[in-house]
């Protein structure tokens, strides 16, 4: 025999039950809306050693919309070489050229606030095997800072700042 668990809602709780749904979902839009906006970096640092994995001077660039997010940062003093220099390269020179040239972090989809963590579904990355995967990454406001921070397996944990221009 087969037992069903059945809630039926009587009085009041009719009605509070919907409401309470409600303000969550409430909620859950004020903080999406909160980080729309156009942000550049301002930094990535191990909190603990204090260091940056990356160049100092390394941009980026953070679109949030409503529901949507792009990102991309790079070293902004990445080499150049016209098609005629290019091609009169080694292929070590060749190789060294497009590995400083592919020193990126890009990627694009659509994004979901649950309280304190962005949930970024990568519909396009720079790296296909990132492609259609989820990351969830806590953040928060300091000042008129938005910080993002994540933790490697290691137990580093490293805050992403970036300013909000737009």
């Amino acid at each position: 025999m087969k037992y069903v668990l059945c809630f039926q809602p009587r009085g009041r709780t009719k009605i509070l039950i919907p409401t309470i749904l409600a303000l969550f979902l409430a909620l859950d839009a004020c903080a999406t809306e909160d980080l729309v906006g156009v942000y550049e970096r301002v930094s990535l640092t191990n909190t603990r050693t204090g260091e940056s994995p990356e160049a100092v001077n390394r941009q980026g660039l953070l679109i949030m919309t409503d529901g949507h997010y792009s990102m991309m940062t790079m070293n902004p003093d990445r080499g150049f070489a016209s098609d005629d220099e290019y091609d009169a390269m080694t292929s070590e020179k060749k190789i060294a050229y497009l590995q400083e040239w592919l020193d990126i972090n890009g990627h694009t989809g659509r994004y979901l606030v649950q309280g304190d963590t962005i949930v970024w579904y990568r519909d396009i990355s720079e790296s296909p095997k990132e492609v259609g995967t989820t990351t969830r990454l806590s953040f928060e406001w300091r000042n008129d800072l938005l910080v993002i921070y994540f933790s490697l397996p290691n137990g580093d944990r490293y805050d992403w700042v970036w300013r909000k221009i737009e």
